[in-house]
């Protein structure tokens, strides 16, 4: 017997904290802060502000994920797309890692946990 307690997976209990994408300069750097989620609803704001930090003159290109709460493979597949890129262009990228769980084990899980440290 399924129990039904009217929540879908539209439901805001169900849902979790959407994206919230910020760009600001600091000194000669410029910061992406990411919290929320980033996932394929989510993914095209990310790159679209990372791709936005690399058309400046600034020295430096932090993505600061450390209030990411969760990624799925396309976001993760935007920010690898940045390395990729940084390492044609310059390695300017950095990043502040999320130590939030779910992200912590995907970054695990695919062998890339040291490419955002």
């Amino acid at each position: 017997m399924r129990h039904d307690d009217g929540l879908s997976a539209n439901s805001p209990d169900m849902r979790g904290r959407p994206a919230d994408i910020e760009s600001r300069r600091e000194a000669d750097s410029v910061i992406v802060a990411v919290a929320g989620e980033i996932d394929l609803s989510t993914a095209d704001q990310l790159d679209a502000a990372i791709r936005q930090a690399e058309e400046t003159e600034t020295n430096r290109i932090v993505v600061d994920l450390s209030a990411m709460s969760f990624v799925d493979s396309t976001g993760l597949g935007v920010l690898l797309e940045a390395i990729k890129r940084d390492r044609r262009d310059g390695n300017r990228l950095s990043f502040a890692p999320s130590k939030h769980e779910g992200v912590v084990r995907l970054l695990d899980l695919t062998c890339t946990t040291e490419m955002f440290e």
